[in-house]
């Protein structure tokens, strides 16, 4: 009997995360899992760590919200808000300033607060829930900076739970299922007919306001969305909105959003979380209906049939919902990160990653146990905008940027020792007291190799094309099924940066085979796998 030929089958790179559908149906490129991974330009790289910023203002304080300030020379700083004053931070600078204390007898006592910046006036807004009136910043951190309402201020400013401050007016949430606008660039001015009652007598709450194109927002209700408009005009300081041609029009009836923070403005779109998973809302021409691409109607579900989020279905099914009103979503350098409960956990655990070059989900993020994603921001630091994540206890982190992850107790800047040396128990070289580093562990899973058909395969031969650092290391095992194995095959260390074509025997006859990659020291790049059998023939026994 002539001898039969290898076959090859593989992924020469990588470029998503399908781990909802069948791994024998999935296209090359795509895997079944990847948690701490980045997909960049095919290579699935470990992702970069959480640098955590030292921040005296914390001691026994909690951060209750967080924004970014740009004061009027430019200066971008972070505003933390705790519950009896706010503080300053300049991550560029790494400043912090004293506490600026609210006035005598003013508190937060929520959890739902809102702190954003009016740029068309000026100050930072905080709202402190439909009891207690909102509080005003004019930027400067003497005593008495920071104001409550009278006559001289922004005394008609509603009691609020949820504001923006959008197309230079305040849009603020009033009660269940009511918003009210301000008049242009004022703050102490406002209509009793410039208000908008979303769904009323309906059992549906509003969640969230966002802002759209020119003077419409969007409303997002719990079960439903609209859209609305303050018509068009009325540019000058005072003006009100234009009652006249100001209007509100539903948008979806069947779907709506649970966690005003994971309303992103993201590839041209609006993504959310909802309770049926993560959707996008997108502007796009109405089928027949002749509505330009810029219109509102024709703006539409992007997947109205399945969510954004359909191929990790199987992740958004983990989500603790009794407290997934508390998600957070920001986009930075075209991807979307949401960070969101999974798994019974109360607080914002773990982190899905959406990149928009690659129109797919990337990976699952978690973080060293106790880390909560309490707000992500962006700001510069040495000139470059940055993404942060903003614990309620531990402070200010700034992301994508170690080979490891920064957590826990202590003092001062990392340093680091010669390259060439041994790692230290926790997989870093330090010398130095510091905050305490977390490897990153990454796993990457393969979509199923099956050669295109349903016989038995004699599996001979996996190779990797890796990346592996100085000190780094890589674990390949072996995955089949009919029969379901599993086979550790290698454990590799590099002392040097080097490149690395690590090829190793399989010796496992089964219908198909997976290859599963972990690391757990630095940051490893795997750039291909491919997989080697020979095709055994007919077959007409049953296998387990």
């Amino acid at each position: 009997m002539p001898a039969q030929p290898y076959q090859v089958d593989g992924d020469q790179g990588f470029i998503g995360l399908n781990s909802r559908d069948n791994p024998n149906l999935l296209e090359q490129g795509n895997v079944t899992k990847s948690n701490n991974l980045r997909f960049n330009r095919g290579v699935a790289e470990v992702r970069k760590g959480a640098k955590k910023f030292f921040f005296t203002g914390l001691n026994s304080k909690t951060i209750k919200g967080a924004c970014l300030y740009v004061d009027a020379n430019g200066t971008e700083s972070f505003v933390f808000v705790v519950q009896d004053g706010l503080f300053i931070y300049n991550p560029s600078t790494e400043i912090e300033s004293a506490l600026i204390e609210f006035p005598e007898g003013e508190t937060i006592d929520t959890t739902s607060v809102d702190v954003y910046q009016a740029q068309g006036i000026g100050y930072v807004y905080i709202t402190r829930g439909f009891d207690k009136t909102v509080l005003r910043w004019n930027g400067q951190t003497a005593s008495g900076s920071i104001e409550v309402p009278d006559a001289s201020t922004h005394h008609n400013y509603p009691n609020s739970i949820h504001s923006i401050y959008y197309a230079n007016r305040h849009i603020v949430q009033i009660d269940k299922n009511t918003i009210q606008v301000s008049h242009y660039l004022e703050d102490n001015a406002w209509s009793a007919l410039d208000m908008f009652s979303i769904n009323d007598g309906s059992n549906d709450s509003l969640v969230a306001i966002a802002p759209w194109t020119l003077n419409e927002f969007v409303i997002f209700m719990r079960g439903s969305i609209f859209y609305a408009s303050v018509g068009i005009g009325a540019y000058l300081l005072g003006d009100p909105a234009q009652e006249d041609n100001s209007y509100v029009k539903s948008l979806a009836t069947d779907i709506g959003c649970i966690a005003k923070r994971s309303i992103v403005q993201a590839g041209g779109g609006i993504i959310f979380l909802s309770d049926n998973g993560i959707y996008l809302l997108n502007p796009a021409s109405a089928s027949g209906q002749g509505a330009s691409q810029a219109s509102p109607e024709g703006m539409r579900l992007l997947t109205l049939a399945e969510p954004l989020s359909a191929q990790i279905d199987d992740v958004v099914s983990r989500i603790n919902y009794a407290y997934a009103s508390e998600a957070v979503g920001m986009y930075w350098e075209n991807r979307y990160y949401l960070a969101l409960p999974l798994d019974g956990s109360v607080t914002n655990n773990s982190v899905l990653v959406y990149n928009f070059l690659n129109k797919a989900w990337e990976s699952i993020d978690t973080y060293p146990v106790g880390f909560d994603v309490h707000r992500f921001l962006v700001g510069k630091k040495s000139n470059k905008r940055r993404l942060w994540a903003v614990d309620p206890n531990a402070g200010v982190f700034l992301l994508e940027e170690l080979n490891w992850d920064e957590f826990g107790s202590g003092t001062g800047t990392p340093l680091l020792d010669n390259p060439n040396t041994k790692l230290n128990t926790e997989g870093c070289r330090f010398t130095s007291t510091a905050y305490t580093p977390y490897n990153i562990n990454s796993e990457l899973i393969t979509r199923a190799y099956t050669f295109k058909t349903g016989s038995d395969k004699r599996f001979s031969t996996i190779q990797a094309d890796v990346n592996i650092p100085t000190n780094g290391d890589i674990h390949i095992d072996f995955v089949t099924t009919n029969p379901d194995t599993t086979s550790r095959l290698l454990d590799f260390s590099s002392e040097t940066d080097e490149d690395y074509a690590l090829r190793m025997p399989a010796r496992k006859v089964a219908y198909s085979s997976q290859v599963k990659i972990t690391t757990s020291s630095y940051r490893p790049s795997i750039r291909s796998v491919l997989v080697e059998s020979i095709i055994v023939g007919h077959n007409i026994h049953s296998k387990q």
